[in-house]
Parts: C-alpha cells; sequence; structure tokens
C-alpha cells in the first residue's frame, strides 16, 4: 500500500515532461507509471493533478534567516521564513553560517546548524558557510572538515569594506585565492558576491562631492562595471585554480557575457539570477518608500534584465534564487544615502510563481529549464541532487503540483506568509501557482490551506558538485 498517489498530472524534470503516476512510500518517490495503471485503492491518499504539472520541490540556494548583519538587517527566523517558503512552492533552502575575522569556521557551522534545528524550521535545508573579513590563513584550513561534514559551499565577498550598514564583509583577492585552492582539492565549490570595492569607494567619493549622494544614485555608486570587474578577477581565479565557481545574484549584462566567455574556455562557473532583478527597474528607487525594492547589487536597466531573462531561457544562467533576507519596512526604509541604504528582499514565498508566470506564461521558459533552474540546478550544484530537485525512484517526495491556469493575487494582508510587515509583491498578478506542497511525502499546503505537520525540516547535507 503507497502512503500517496499523485495520479493524471504532467510530471517535469530538467529534460523533459511526461504523462505519469507519482507513487510515494516511506517518504520517497517509489514508482513512476503511465496514467492509470495504478488503482486508487493502492494508496491511502489520491491527488489527482489532471491539467496539472507535477514539479520537483523548489530548491531556494540563497535564502539568510536569523542572521543580523546590523541594527538596522536583521533577518526573520528560519521557522518564519521555511514557512513562506513552503507556501510559495519551496520545500528545501540553503541558508548560510557566518564566520567573521578569527572565527572558527566549524565552530560557526555547528552553531549556525545547532540554532535552525531549534527553531523548527518546516521545510529541509542545507547550508553554506559565509568566511567574512580578514580571517587568517588557518581558516582555509578548516574548509576541508567542513565539507566531509556535508558543507561544501563557501561565500565570500569582494565588497562592504566598511559600509554603516554592511560593514567588514569584504575579503581580499588573496584570501579568496587560498579558500578556491582549498574548493579545488576537496570538492568544494566557492560562491562570491562580486562588485569592486575600490571602483564603489571612487564613485560614493564622486557622488557626495557632488551632493547627489541620496539613495538613489545607487545605480551610478555601484554601477554595472563594478559587477563586471569582480567577476572577471574571480573568472581569473578560477580558471588558475580550477576550482569551481558560482557567482550569486548575476545582475549586470557584461557579467554574464564574462562569465559565458569563461564557460567556453573551460572555467567551472556558474550563474545565479534573482526573481527582483528580472523584473525591478531603477525608477522603482525614485518612487515613495523606494528603498523597499533596493538590493545589492542594485536593479538594473531594461536592457540588462532582458538579457537576464534571454540567459535563463538558453541556459547561460543555472539557478533562479531570492536572496530573502526580510527585515522590516521601518528598517527598510532608515537609510537614505547611497553608503547606508539597507539590502534584503522579501521573496521567498513569491519566486516560484513569479517565475512562473513572468518566464513560463510569459516568456516561452521551457517546464524543463523552469525546474532546472528553481530544483535541479541548484540541487546538482550543491551536492544533494537525487535526494532533492527531481521526482524519480528512490528520491525523497518532495513534490508541488502547479496550476498553470490560476491567477492569484498577491496580497499582505491576506496570503502572503513571512514575518514580514511588507512585500513588494503585495497586489501583483501571477498566472499559474503552487497548489499543493509535498515536503518527503507529507502534503504540507493543499488548496490554500496548511493542512500537514510543522516543524518537520531537517538538515541535508552535500557531497561535491555536479556539473551543470
Amino acid at each position: 500500500m503507497y502512503d500517496l498517489l499523485i495520479k493524471n498530472g504532467l510530471v517535469a524534470n530538467e529534460y523533459g515532461v511526461y504523462a505519469l503516476d507519482v507513487a510515494v512510500k516511506d517518504e520517497k518517490v517509489v514508482a513512476l507509471t503511465l496514467h492509470g495503471q495504478l488503482e486508487d485503492a493502492s494508496a491511502h491518499k489520491v491527488i489527482d493533478a489532471t491539467d496539472k504539472y507535477v514539479l520537483p520541490g523548489g530548491i531556494d540556494s540563497h535564502v539568510h534567516y536569523d542572521l543580523s548583519i546590523s541594527d538596522a538587517m536583521t533577518a526573520q527566523s528560519a521557522e518564519a521564513g521555511s514557512r513562506a517558503g513552503i507556501w510559495g512552492g519551496t520545500t528545501t533552502y540553503i541558508d548560510f553560517s557566518m564566520t567573521a575575522g578569527d572565527d572558527s569556521l566549524i565552530t560557526s557551522i555547528e552553531g549556525k546548524l545547532e540554532k535552525t534545528r531549534a527553531q523548527n524550521p518546516h521545510s529541509d535545508y542545507a547550508l553554506h558557510a559565509i568566511m567574512s573579513g580578514d580571517w587568517p590563513l588557518q581558516t582555509a584550513g578548516e574548509i576541508e572538515e567542513a565539507i566531509s561534514g556535508g558543507i561544501i559551499s563557501f561565500k565570500f565577498f569582494t565588497a562592504f569594506k566598511g559600509s554603516p550598514t554592511i560593514g567588514g564583509m569584504m575579503s581580499d583577492d588573496g584570501r579568496i585565492y587560498s579558500a578556491m585552492l582549498e574548493t579545488e582539492k576537496h570538492g568544494g565549490i566557492v560562491m562570491v558576491h562580486c562588485e569592486d570595492e575600490c571602483i564603489i569607494d571612487f564613485n560614493i567619493r564622486k557622488l557626495y562631492a557632488a551632493g547627489r549622494q541620496e539613495f538613489w544614485n545607487i545605480g551610478e555608486a555601484r554601477p554595472p562595471l563594478a559587477e563586471e570587474a569582480a567577476v572577471r578577477r574571480m573568472l581569473l581565479l578560477a580558471k588558475r585554480t580550477e576550482s569551481p565557481l558560482y557567482i550569486v545574484h548575476v545582475s549586470a549584462k557584461d557579467s554574464l557575457e564574462a562569465i559565458t566567455e569563461a564557460r567556453a574556455d573551460g572555467v567551472n562557473v556558474f550563474a545565479e539570477a534573482l526573481h527582483p532583478n528580472l523584473l525591478f527597474d531603477p525608477s522603482l528607487y525614485k518612487q515613495d518608500e523606494g528603498q523597499r525594492y533596493m538590493n545589492y547589487p542594485p536593479n538594473k536597466p531594461i536592457e540588462t534584465r532582458d538579457e537576464l531573462w534571454a540567459g535563463c531561457i538558453d541556459g547561460r544562467i543555472h539557478t533562479l534564487a531570492s536572496d530573502d533576507f526580510t527585515i522590516p519596512l521601518d528598517r527598510k526604509l532608515a537609510g537614505d544615502t547611497i553608503d547606508n541604504v539597507t539590502g534584503g528582499t522579501n521573496s521567498v514565498e513569491t519566486r516560484m510563481s513569479i517565475f512562473w508566470s513572468e518566464g513560463v506564461a510569459k516568456r516561452n521558459l521551457s517546464v524543463q529549464q523552469f525546474v532546472n533552474l528553481t530544483a535541479a540546478g541548484p540541487a546538482k550544484l550543491f551536492g544533494i541532487y537525487g535526494t532533492k530537485g527531481v521526482i524519480r525512484p528512490g528520491a525523497d517526495a518532495d513534490i508541488i503540483i502547479m496550476d498553470p491556469n490560476v491567477d492569484h493575487t498577491y496580497d499582505q494582508e491576506e496570503n502572503l506568509h513571512s514575518d514580514c510587515d511588507y512585500s513588494n509583491w503585495d497586489g501583483w498578478t501571477v498566472k499559474g501557482m503552487p497548489v499543493t506542497t509535498i515536503l518527503r511525502g507529507n502534503v504540507l499546503v493543499d488548496g490554500g490551506k496548511w493542512v500537514g505537520p510543522t516543524g518537520i525540516g531537517k538538515f541535508i547535507p552535500g557531497k561535491s558538485p555536479e556539473k551543470v
């Protein structure tokens, strides 16, 4: 007897879409059959997915929960973020531990995992490790032990040396190079926030001298050149070390071109896009409460956003993430200059539906590429594919049922579920919505209601990244 049978749906993976039924037992997918081969009586619970897509649960490979960078930037809990994620079809998220200065990398990872477990997240989770600031040489020596414990990805910043809002995060190229030597040797991957601190510093001083320090000039302070310059430096280091490299939130056209050229030259590099960067315009900064649309790097003009969409469609971009860092609106609005405006975006819940609506429904993004970007790609890159990111026998039964015909309007007071008191997607109407979210065979959300258990998320250790 199966625990769950999902029948009459269109099951998708990163390669195609198939008319199959899915059988689940003991939290795992155990069978895929042609429609009608399994009787309803063979399962305790049956879901009819006629005219709907049956997709792997979303994997958001870039969220920040329970993280405090400054008084202004303190994120919501893992419980709240995972709750919002489940409602939006994200069944696994990848958060970050934080190591600063002389902190032990292993101790920070252990502390983050202990804190996350105590918050009883509703979805499964993996972990990246941030190594920030001027950390000592011996910290790189801890990377091998971290990888052996299932933490295979290490994040660095090429900017934020002294910002009052996000200060002390920057690590120099030598430290990042030393980390790449370790990740190449032991089967890990380096991920980098790429903006050039020196170019940004010059632009900020220039704008202040001209009396133009208002935050809406952030695009001039942090132009596409700042991102491209840092990307190209990291590509060189990755080429020389042969370490896999993951560029987070690629937002500049020239950066994407540099990554594409490097891949053609054999560099093992991958690009991440964020759905806010695909849709939000720099002109929004001049609206009332314009700070709410600000994240780092800042929004780019239409020609770059069109190129990012093209990269999602043709495969030059490899993952679609949210970079969820949810902070209350009053803190979000506190910064008003180019060097103290906060980052952070409330986006984990909306990632899957916004990307489906704007990508699949409006721009002819294929369903298999949707799966690749939102689930299979991040699972492969961060070493959890086969357990997560795919519907096949032996995989965790993390499944969403996507109704492509649903029109859904987000309402902050009615149907958004994070701990945040605002959303930039409030009032936004999508075409297509996850109507059922299943974690390891447990139906958690169905038909607009939470119907399953709570707090059942568990840690998923990663293995070496696969190429995508």
